[in-house]
């Protein structure tokens, strides 16, 4: 009978050395995807995932910093260094690879066989709190994601930032997976080469260290939105911004993207602002999904003579011009707030 081959690699109180690799020397340091595990004055341990995506390197830069001046921290830790080989390449994935933030659900081959292994660990062990790191891929104010509304998760979110997006839909990311073992919450901290970036993510580090219990938040002091839907463009479509041509209208593209909208991230954008071009009818450009993955691209969108306009108020968030990410993931998602009753 074959032996069963590990996707994840363990790695207990590691040496020093290994906080001062950069992000791209981590796979040669450690092989693959690796899960550490760090003894600190107290526990229950505090879980990090982090370089999920492998460009997003604030999460590692913050870490080791704290860890190379605070070699026995003041809470356990259990780190998971997600795709190291993207992050070799400072790549957010290679092509071809499973997206890491979308494997934390009915994944199969070896990206499943790593899901599995890791929340094997986590189930076997009481936690303290969950901390998924990200860096953003457009103009955005820092927010964090939640994938339950609980006093908890707010408490934690609102040590990052006065914004949070609760998120049904996708159902297979990293924090869904988790909050059902601890209280969880993921961070947008700004875009990858940022400093400040680094320095917001370390300074939570150190407030989330010094926690001796989880707080509490109700949404009074919270701006809660929740994600209603999310645009993508459809895969065998060629597209451009309208900015990168200087407002020309090229025959080669079958839609044209306005990008002003990634400057209206988190602000109310009315029904009839322009919101593309296309040569193609609408639905075989652009789709929006709902968190239940019905089509509602109707409801949000509407187009005449191949203009195409916002069909309601909306409040884009994560909107970017990277062409990649829209390719991988989502040209932005749409918001409702969420309000007090």
């Amino acid at each position: 009978m074959a032996a069963v081959v590990s996707a994840l690699n363990v790695l207990r109180n590691p040496d020093a050395e290994l906080f001062q690799c950069p992000s791209t020397a981590l796979l040669a340091k450690l092989g693959g995807p690796t899960l550490l595990y760090i003894q600190g004055e107290q526990d229950p341990p505090l879980f990090i995932s982090t370089l999920l995506h492998g460009n997003e390197t604030s999460g590692w830069a913050a870490l080791s910093q704290y860890l190379s001046h605070n070699p026995k921290p003041k809470r356990s830790l259990i780190i998971f260094l997600g795709n190291l080989t993207a992050a070799a390449q400072s790549v957010r994935s290679l092509p071809g690879q499973v997206d890491y933030n979308r494997i934390w659900k009915d994944a199969t081959g070896y990206e499943g066989g790593l899901a599995a292994e890791l929340m094997a660990h986590l189930q076997a062990t009481e936690l303290f709190a969950a901390l998924d790191i990200h860096n953003n891929t457009g103009r955005n104010p820092h927010y964090s994601v939640l994938t339950s509304i609980t006093p908890e998760s707010m408490g934690l979110a609102y040590l990052f930032s006065d914004k949070a997006i609760y998120v049904e839909e996708p159902d297979t990311v990293m924090t869904r997976a988790v909050h059902t073992l601890c209280p969880a919450t993921t961070i947008e901290v700004g875009p990858v080469g940022d400093l400040q970036s680094d320095i917001r993510t370390f300074e939570l580090l150190q407030r989330y260290m010094d926690l001796q219990e989880i707080p509490q938040q109700d949404r009074s002091n919270l701006r809660l939105y929740q994600a209603v839907g999310r645009i993508h463009v459809m895969d065998d479509i060629d597209f451009d911004f309208a900015d990168e041509m200087n407002g020309a209208r090229l025959a080669t593209d079958d839609l044209i993207l306005t990008a002003g909208m990634e400057a209206v991230n988190f602000h109310a954008v009315p029904a009839g602002t322009e919101f593309a071009f296309t040569r193609r009818p609408l639905h075989h450009t652009l789709r929006v999904v709902d968190p239940s993955h019905k089509d509602v691209t109707d409801t949000f969108l509407t187009e005449l003579h191949g203009d195409v306009s916002l069909q309601r108020n909306v409040i884009p968030a994560m909107y970017t011009l990277d062409h990649d990410v829209i390719r991988q993931d989502c040209l932005c998602y749409l918001l409702e707030e969420i309000v007090m009753r």
